[in-house]
């Protein structure tokens, strides 16, 4: 309505400009008597020559346009021109009710951080993996197979290039984990024959054995006062992978607080809680993520973080704060071929981060590589291992979504089951 009306005002004004313009084409002085002349080209204003006459009209035509002109832009309105012509059938785009163009094809879609994506180590035979951050964030402990068959233990800078071998041992030593005051690193190896739970000093001196059974025990996490060491160990009446405590100043002190396998316990002693991955018994029996609460020594409140049909989330790891947990995925086309590729060019092993109420799900990583054991750094980058290179190697990426220098960290006081000291 409102440009229907300038529309019209400006039609107004235009045919009020004509009539003036015409007035004054059509204004003649009646001539003064002696002097009136009339013939086929007119009568001339009076005590002028034929030729002034014509000079005034000139200037007086030329002076009605530029009034026009003036009036015609101060009273300017666009009108869009419209168009009868449809393009041809051919060139029209069809949709279906997902909204899909035909012929349409997934496509994987990949963020390319090329600010935060950064490598820190240059295996170029055998591979590193497991990744760890001290707790300053300077150091990084990992697993090795650069030198031989079987992986050793190495500590190298995080913004550095060497590598220092901790472990030189036929064997195989996996999983390393920096304790919270970064002098020592805990680990698996299986020199005595079956997994267990070793320490060992951050320049390679000490090794000390916390497990010594017939199980396989694997992947320690040390507590966030560096007095326990939550681990797995795969039960030989249960069939089943368990999680235990054991006491680092007195190992034969041990407790059995549940199923699961993989567990990390959370770096905030505000937030007394244990994540770890436990596998689904029923559907498609993929694992999932899962926190328990430590109230009083004793595991409590299972809750799940995180669960897919469509592959396995596994590895969780907590962020400085205890907000957050970084996981891995595995897609069932990786390797059973049971689930078909959601996304054309992704293999489904990436890392995640996700709020620890279970909102927020982000993905860090896709395409075609394998992605996985991620590890939280102090300023809020991601540690993981990747293939993208052909060779596995350790690689960070920080969230763009996650700040924890501007965060307080997060002081959660009270469970809704009960009142402790938890989510």
């Amino acid at each position: 309505m409102r440009y229907e009306k300038l529309a019209e005002h400006g039609l107004r004004q235009e045919s009020q400009d004509k009539i003036n313009i015409h007035s004054l084409l059509s204004c003649r002085r009646r001539p003064a008597a002696g002097n009136n002349r009339e013939g086929s080209r007119g009568e001339y204003f009076p005590g002028f020559s034929p030729v002034q006459t014509s000079l005034v009209k000139i200037t007086c035509f030329t002076a009605a346009m530029l009034l026009i002109f003036i009036s015609g832009c101060t009273n300017l309105t666009y009108v869009k021109p419209s168009s009868s012509s449809t393009p041809p059938e051919s060139q029209m785009l069809q949709t279906n009710l997902y909204g899909r163009l035909d012929n349409w094809q997934p496509v994987g879609f990949e963020a390319k951080p090329f600010a935060s994506l950064i490598q820190h180590s240059f295996c170029e035979e055998g591979g590193d993996f497991d990744p760890d951050v001290s707790g300053d964030g300077k150091w990084i402990v990992f697993s090795s197979l650069r030198h031989s068959p079987n992986p050793d233990i190495y500590i190298k800078r995080t913004s550095g290039s060497t590598a220092t071998r901790l472990t030189s041992d036929p064997a195989s030593e996996i999983q390393p984990n920096f304790s919270p005051s970064g002098d020592k690193v805990a680990y698996a190896s299986n020199r005595s024959g079956n997994w267990d739970i070793w320490v060992i000093g951050v320049d390679g001196t000490n090794p000390v054995c916390l497990t010594n059974g017939n199980s396989n025990d694997i992947h320690p996490s040390w507590s966030p006062d560096g007095k326990y060491i939550v681990y797995c160990s795969f039960g030989s009446r249960s069939n089943q992978w368990e999680l235990w405590i054991v006491d680092t100043a007195n190992p034969s002190v041990k407790k059995y607080i549940g199923y699961g396998l993989f567990p990390e316990w959370s770096p905030n002693p505000k937030v007394s809680k244990i994540a770890y991955q436990q596998g689904r018994y029923r559907g498609s029996q993929w694992f999932s993520i899962w926190t328990l609460d430590m109230v009083d020594g004793e595991a409590k409140f299972p809750t799940e973080i995180i669960s897919s049909v469509s592959h396995a989330c596994i590895c969780p790891t907590w962020s400085p704060d205890a907000s957050k947990i970084a996981y891995s995925t595995v897609g069932g086309s990786s390797y059973e071929k049971a689930v078909p590729e959601a996304v054309v060019g992704s293999t489904g092993e990436d890392v995640w981060v996700i709020d620890i109420d279970g909102r927020n799900n982000l993905r860090l990583t896709q395409g075609d590589a394998s992605n996985f054991s991620p590890n939280w750094s102090p300023d809020g980058r991601i540690f993981f291992c990747s293939d993208r290179k052909g060779i596995e190697n350790i690689w960070s990426i920080k969230p763009n979504q996650v700040d924890f220098v501007a965060e307080k960290p997060i002081d959660l006081t009270r469970h809704p089951q009960g009142p402790v000291q938890a989510n």
